[in-house]
């Protein structure tokens, strides 16, 4: 969260004292609150030009310029969804408001767009499946290289990663394994560096773990190649650190489901409630985690090994799993009609 005390003016400011906050800011906007904090409107650098313009005075209150229904977002935005809400409205500042309207941070499109820092943190992609119900297409081609808006599916994973700040990527192979080192190389012309672990067998989402024990010192992600997301990364890994002791977290999405029928509560034999035609949504797995390097020891190496069974083995050991919700795109490319959906809604600008 960046500082905002330098933006903010009260309800009862004049629009040189909104002048003045602008120009010791440098960040070209002055919010107006009232004294509990709460948003009454704001004024941007070319607000006051309009209004000087205007004829409006300095002495004018800033009530008189300022924009009263300004576009703002819930606090805890994505900067995924941050940065495409800000697209859409042509707009370079976005308040933050709780559920009171009080503001609680302020973005700006140039703190957004600018890289972000590395993040302490590598990325392990698990990218040696067989693609089985991608068949044929992935008799020729592993499903990582499948192509989605004429670019591989591992190709744009690895750059969701690298826009979040994490620079350093293993991916554990098998199917096909030549062709994913052929085309990726070392990762130099993605901006980021790559090594491989080659399985012996299909080790399953967590069984090839144990082959990159030395290489994983620091809390790290582990993600599914054949997802395809505008996961924001770094959120997540602010989220687990924030846990408190979580040995894993796992990123979840929601699932809907729309129910065709009327669905009857029943108590015994006797209807007690009906519902036309509900949605029903379950939190799902999203194939995107985030695990302690101390949570590799409990992974029996060499044996096949998925996600399912390290969360129940935590469960049971008492150690925290925790959840984080993906409110931004997300989409598992595991058939058929989901490649066709992924490369609809890449056409549709939905990436974006």
């Amino acid at each position: 969260m960046s500082p905002i005390g330098d933006v903010l003016v009260g309800e009862g400011a004049s629009l040189r004292e909104v002048l003045e906050r602008i120009t010791r800011s440098g960040k070209q906007i002055a919010l107006v609150v009232d004294g509990a904090g709460r948003l009454l409107g704001l004024l941007t650098d070319g607000d006051l030009r309009k209004a000087i313009l205007r004829g409006v005075s300095l002495d004018a209150g800033a009530s008189e310029a300022m924009n009263r229904d300004p576009v703002v977002a819930a606090a805890g935005l994505g900067t995924t969804e941050a940065l495409g809400l800000m697209r859409a409205r042509a707009i370079r500042h976005l308040p933050l408001l709780d559920g009171n309207r009080t503001v609680v941070d302020l973005l700006r499109l140039e703190d957004l767009l600018a890289p972000p820092p590395p993040l302490r943190c590598r990325a392990v992609i698990m990218a040696g499946g067989e693609g089985r119900r991608l068949r044929p297409l992935t008799e020729s081609t592993p499903k990582p290289l499948l192509s989605v808006g004429g670019k591989p599916l591992i190709e744009i994973l690895i750059e969701r990663l690298r826009q979040s700040g994490i620079a350093e990527v293993l991916i554990a192979v098998h199917h096909k394994s030549g062709m994913i080192r052929e085309r990726l190389g070392d990762g130099t012309r993605l901006g980021v560096r790559i090594e491989y672990a080659e399985e012996p067998r299909p080790l399953g989402t967590m069984g090839a773990l144990p082959l990159l024990r030395e290489r994983l010192d620091h809390a790290f992600f582990v993600v599914n190649a054949d997802i395809l997301t505008r996961c924001d990364f770094r959120a997540m890994w602010e989220f687990h650190r924030s846990q408190g002791g979580a040995a894993m977290t796992v990123g979840v999405s929601v699932h809907q489901v729309d129910i065709p029928y009327g669905e009857f509560t029943l108590s015994g034999d006797r209807v007690v409630r009906v519902e036309e035609k509900p949605r029903k949504e379950f939190p799902v797995n999203a194939g995107i985690y985030l695990i302690e390097p101390s949570v590799i020891d409990l992974i029996p190496a060499g044996q096949y090994f998925d996600a399912t069974d390290l969360i129940r083995l935590l469960i049971d050991a008492g150690k925290p799993v925790a959840a984080h919700l993906i409110r931004e795109y997300w989409l598992d490319v595991g058939r058929h009609h989901d490649l066709e959906k992924a490369n609809r809604d890449m056409a549709a600008g939905l990436l974006d």
